[in-house]
């Protein structure tokens, strides 16, 4: 295989679903887990969220020169690989890192952003001004229909803040897809991130 899925996950849970899912996908698969969620994959420093939380540090920066000058260089020599096709596919914080590396880098030429966490302070307005308007590749989000219901305020507007983004990149020519599907935040891992894939590797280009 020489296209290499990256899957940025909060938890090491997916290893019974690796082997069926690169075999049925025809696509090597690694996830990295293990990073500090909060700051690592953050943008840039902001107010905590749920209000009382401890503040986000916003290191992403520093987490995508690690990730791109030596895990993935490391993991590439130890699989023998050396790709032509690099993804991305993150769920919550990690779906906000995987947009916004995207726009920052071409290391990953797709992604896919699982219930991306774009209520994050200033993000969509951030998007909006940076976003390169040349952009290769396709992006596929996903969105659990009751995730704008949130107890917390500050998540309500996921919502209208994926659909923002995914108007904007529609209209500068980028292949996009959106799928609302059941549940709330983080339900049915597995069934979300088989759908991720069929629509990556599978569908046809969207």
């Amino acid at each position: 295989m020489d296209r290499i899925a990256y899957i940025l996950y909060p938890l090491d849970v997916l290893s019974d679903w690796i082997d069926t899912a690169a075999e049925k996908y025809n696509v090597s698969i690694v996830v990295i887990t293990g990073m500090d969620w909060d700051d690592d994959l953050t943008p840039w420093a902001a107010p905590g969220v749920p209000k009382g939380s401890p503040d986000f540090k916003g290191l992403a920066a520093q987490f995508l020169n690690t990730l791109q000058h030596t895990v993935i260089p490391e993991i590439e020599e130890q699989l023998q690989v050396q790709p032509s096709q690099r993804d991305l596919i993150g769920v919550s914080l990690s779906g906000l890192f995987t947009l916004w590396e995207w726009v920052e880098r071409d290391t990953f030429l797709n992604i896919a952003s699982l219930s991306g966490s774009f209520w994050y302070k200033d993000f969509t307005e951030w998007f909006g001004k940076n976003m390169p308007s040349d952009k290769q590749g396709k992006a596929y989000f996903l969105l659990g229909e009751l995730e704008h219901k949130s107890v917390v305020p500050q998540f309500r507007c996921v919502n209208d803040a994926t659909a923002m983004i995914v108007d904007d990149l529609e209209s500068w020519g980028v292949k996009v897809k959106f799928d609302m599907v059941p549940g709330n935040h983080y339900q049915f891992g597995l069934q979300r991130l088989d759908k991720a894939f069929n629509n990556l590797y599978l569908s046809g280009g969207f």
